[in-house]
């Protein structure tokens, strides 16, 4: 048998122990981990798995160019598995109004709301009539990963690279 994904198992931790605030509710609890071809039980704490993260990331900048992206006011972004990652669940609702959930750039050097230090992933697809990006697994683990300890998806720091 294939042995689990060891991101999969952290991102699948995060998302089932992140409540609608997107705070954490209990730093010990098992969790079923889904990879790509199997599920399987592990015990781990929150703060193990945030001890994984690589950097002190900004935002979140997803280059979509090549793909086609349209725009929209709700987009969602997902990973490989059609799990939600990003959306406009768990989002300050003023937050939302006031500067929109992401921000559309067709230039990378006008990136301005993911900060400094962004973290950069290539979307793999596009769904929902070529509005909501598509995220590898890897990468969709590696920005769960990183988002737990900056937060940078609750403050909207996400921005789509088109062409």
């Amino acid at each position: 048998m294939r042995a689990v994904n060891f991101l999969s198992a952290v991102a699948a931790l995060i998302i089932l122990a992140t409540s609608a605030s997107g705070e954490c509710e209990s730093e010990n609890i098992p969790v079923e981990v889904q990879t790509e071809s199997e599920t399987r039980p592990i015990k781990r704490t929150v703060a193990e798995f945030a001890e994984m993260a690589q950097g002190d990331y900004t935002g979140l900048v997803i280059d979509c160019r090549g793909l086609g992206l349209k725009t929209a006011m709700s987009p969602v972004v997902k990973n490989a598995n059609g799990t939600k990652i990003y959306g406009h669940k768990n989002l300050d609702v003023d937050k939302m109004i006031s500067m929109g959930m992401v921000d559309y750039v067709n230039d990378p050097e006008k990136i301005s709301r993911a900060g400094k230090n962004p973290l950069v992933v290539k979307a793999i697809a596009l769904d929902n009539f070529n509005c909501d990006p598509v995220v590898s697994i890897e990468d969709s683990n590696r920005i769960l990963i990183e988002n737990y300890v900056t937060k940078f998806l609750k403050d909207l720091n996400v921005v789509f690279l088109f062409d």
